[in-house]
């Protein structure tokens, strides 16, 4: 393994942006603008819509485009003005689009192909699309017969978060029918199941077949390279080296669970000393992660990540290493 020091993660949707901090790095950020501009240039999806301004009045197809297209378009905007600091990543993970964006960080796919993927996805899909996705909190020692009752048929298993900071629970990411996780919510503890509404993508879950067909159509045409950095798989502890295993990393992300632990599992054994996590797609302050983690979603969060960067004694890439931020 390589002595990567700095990692960079990828999330997934879990509404818990502040669209604030998007916007003041949108203002302030040239090199931000440039990539939300490329990204409209590509769908015809304006910058204030990737913002999330006006995402309440938008239909369920256009919210449906509009999320996947936001996350990815930040978390590829944030690298780049990271870049322009001169920090970049010694390996790289993700979980739900943020898998796949990782992979077009690596190198091992165009971000143009990334983009116009995720749009085609968003388009095809039915405006009254029902899904959503939650997390749950389970004590740590046990499952209790609520959970393990409602894991069947409209609600899907969709991946293992690790323990809280505390250490009292674990948290799992399901997915599945919006009504039926209303009524598990309902069923569970105050505060034990907390909804997703505003993410309608079906990721990391046996429910999502026909995203499944659609990716097994697609993949074959897209121009999958091997990785330039380290990329890690959140599917199991393993770093992917070729073009194949990154498009077939493609096609199980639509309906295997995720295991953020074996994501960071696999980003330490390469000597992670610090992860950023990209964008604001994992909530701050909520999961353990065996290093330390700065969330990066803000102007203010670069001088944090500066600091921590000096902090642990994290070795930058030589300029130059790795992926061009212009891409």
């Amino acid at each position: 393994m390589t002595d990567a020091g700095l990692a960079f993660l990828c999330g997934t949707d879990l509404d818990t942006c502040d669209p604030s901090g998007l916007a003041a790095f949108y203002d302030s950020s040239p090199v931000l603008r440039h990539r939300y501009q490329k990204v409209a240039d590509w769908t015809g999806v304006d910058a204030e819509r990737l913002l999330g301004r006006g995402r309440d009045r938008a239909g369920a197809r256009e919210r449906a485009l509009i999320g996947r297209l936001a996350l990815a378009t930040a978390m590829l905007g944030i690298h780049d003005v990271l870049a322009v600091h001169k920090i970049r990543p010694g390996v790289l993970g993700g979980l739900g689009i943020g898998t796949m964006v990782a992979s077009a960080l690596a190198g091992a796919l165009p971000r143009e192909a990334l983009i116009r993927t995720l749009a085609d996805e968003a388009a095809t899909e039915g405006p009254d699309r029902a899904g959503a996705i939650a997390l749950a909190f389970l004590p740590a020692g046990a499952d209790p017969e609520w959970y393990r009752g409602a894991v069947h048929g409209g609600v899907r298993f969709g991946g293992a978060l690790g323990r809280d900071t505390s250490g009292t629970y674990r948290v799992v990411l399901l997915t599945g029918d919006g009504e039926e996780l209303a009524r598990l919510a309902a069923e569970a503890p105050e505060g034990a199941v907390r909804i997703s509404r505003g993410n309608r993508v079906t990721v990391h879950s046996p429910l999502g077949g026909e995203a499944h067909a659609r990716m097994r159509r697609v993949v074959p045409g897209l121009p999958f390279t091997a990785p330039a950095v380290p990329l890690c798989s959140a599917l199991e502890a393993k770093t992917l080296r070729t073009a194949d295993e990154v498009g077939e990393l493609f096609l199980r992300n639509v309906v295997q669970p995720a295991e953020l632990g074996a994501l960071t599992a696999e980003m330490q054994a390469h000597g992670t000393r610090l992860g950023l996590v990209l964008g604001p797609s994992l909530p701050r302050n909520l999961l353990r992660f065996p290093f330390p983690v700065v969330h990066v979603e803000s102007p203010a969060d670069i001088a944090q990540a500066i600091s921590a960067i000096l902090e642990f004694g994290v070795e930058l890439s030589p300029a130059g290493h790795g992926v061009p931020h212009w891409v």
